[in-house]
């Protein structure tokens, strides 16, 4: 039966007093804030009532918990279902993120293997939201992360840079410092801010970055399976059976998004990265024709994956790294070459300065400096 492998960011059977007292405030190691169950898993929310067993193992300040589940163990394999445990690029704090804050062994590998630019300090977004008016249609767009390296530049003299013109600098300067202020890169009452030189990134290569893991299947709540439960009796006596593995799902989803933000970051001039784990690419090769070792190099039109699994250490303990990168031959023209494949790409990139806008709404996450 499956069972809970990592909960907050360390293996269950570890009940040391340094992680217990982590657990106890939903500390997540690898953001170094409160965990948030990867983003996705707020329907799954314990609140910490008197009658909820939960509530006297939590320190007395927290009032509901969000199931820190990291990776389940399904026969001999870990699977990772929580994009944290690949990739957790945020930062709770005010003001700007001290350089390489949280930043993992295995993480600073992920982001060097992805291509990242070294010697530089490079800032990271994370949930980066794009909506694009289409003719009669809005296509939305949504990033785990876009990275680029940060330059000390104006509003003004960045959107100088994107060879817009006067009028349209115009246009777009109010919105852009108004985005910036709500998002914390200007100081309170600066003067004449669209003039002011601030942290900016350099979207000349910008870089999408997007974690893919598998997901937990169907729960039945009477038995005790369903994911509330297995936590909470993991929590309390270890002794418990977890939801299982839903592969198929992830693929489905995945397959739609590879083709259209690899290519929209080609046409930006920069490259889309997969961060996925190495039980979940070799699930998807059992199941479609999709054969990595076989497919040819394609500098121009590459899907680009980074490969991670859990490695086991001399002293038989399980330690997330990086096993290995493949880059190939994305099988379609990016330009669109008028057959059924085309539905896999959007109408029309968004222009560059629409993908400053939407940075712009987002609060730094993360500067790394590799």
């Amino acid at each position: 039966m499956p069972t809970i492998y990592d909960l907050f960011g360390y293996p269950l059977d570890d009940r040391s007093k340094v992680v217990e007292n982590n657990r106890k405030v939903c500390q997540c190691p690898f953001m170094g804030t409160t965990c948030d169950g990867g983003g996705n898993r707020y329907q799954t929310e314990i609140k910490l009532t008197q009658t909820e067993p939960l509530t006297q193992y939590f320190n007395p300040d927290i009032k509901a918990v969000v199931p820190g589940i990291c990776s389940i163990m399904a026969g001999e394999d870990i699977w990772v279902v929580c994009p944290r445990r690949l990739l957790a690029m945020r930062y709770g704090g005010e003001g700007l993120p001290p350089v390489n804050h949280q930043l993992q062994e295995y993480e600073r590998d992920v982001l060097v293997n992805a291509g990242l630019p070294r010697g530089v300090d490079i800032g990271i977004w994370s949930e980066v939201y794009l909506k694009q008016k289409a003719a009669d249609a809005d296509i939305n767009y949504h990033f785990d992360y876009i990275a680029a390296p940060l330059i000390n530049v104006s509003l003004e003299e960045a959107l100088w840079q994107q060879n817009l013109s006067d009028i349209q600098i115009e246009s777009e300067l109010k919105g852009l410092v108004e985005a910036a202020k709500k998002s914390g890169y200007y100081p309170k009452g600066q003067r004449n801010p669209a003039k002011v030189a601030i942290l900016l990134p350099d979207i000349t290569h910008p870089y999408i970055l997007e974690v893919m893991t598998a997901s937990t299947s169907g729960s039945d709540s009477e038995h005790s399976t369903d994911i509330r439960s297995a936590f909470r009796n993991a929590i309390l006596s270890n002794d418990h059976t977890s939801p299982g593995i839903n592969k198929r799902q992830v693929w489905g989803r995945m397959v739609t998004q590879l083709f259209a933000k690899t290519a929209l970051a080609y046409q930006w001039g920069g490259r889309t990265v997969w961060v996925i784990q190495d039980k979940l690419l070799r699930n998807i090769e059992l199941t479609t024709r999709l054969r990595t070792s076989t497919i040819t190099n394609n500098p121009h039109q590459n899907i680009h994956l980074v490969v991670m699994h859990y490695e086991v250490s001399e002293d038989g303990k399980r330690k997330m790294a990086f096993k290995t990168t493949i880059a190939g031959e994305a099988g379609i023209d990016f330009e669109g070459n008028n057959t059924f494949t085309d539905i896999l790409l959007s109408k029309a990139a968004p222009h560059k300065i629409e993908l400053l806008k939407a940075i712009l709404r987002r609060k730094l996450d993360a500067i790394v400096h590799l």
